[in-house]
């Protein structure tokens, strides 16, 4: 009988991996709003 009751986990290298490009695309929008924000093309005229 092999370990069967033993939970599934997923592999560590690819959460680390989704973990790193989730980070990364809040990261690069943050910084395309944040541009926004500064040039003021948010306003509403």
């Amino acid at each position: 009988m092999q370990n069967k009751d033993k939970k599934y986990k997923a592999p560590q290298g690819t959460v680390a991996i989704m973990v790193i490009f989730i980070i990364l695309i809040i990261a690069l929008w943050g910084s395309a709003y944040l541009t926004l924000l500064s040039r003021g093309v948010t306003v509403v005229q």
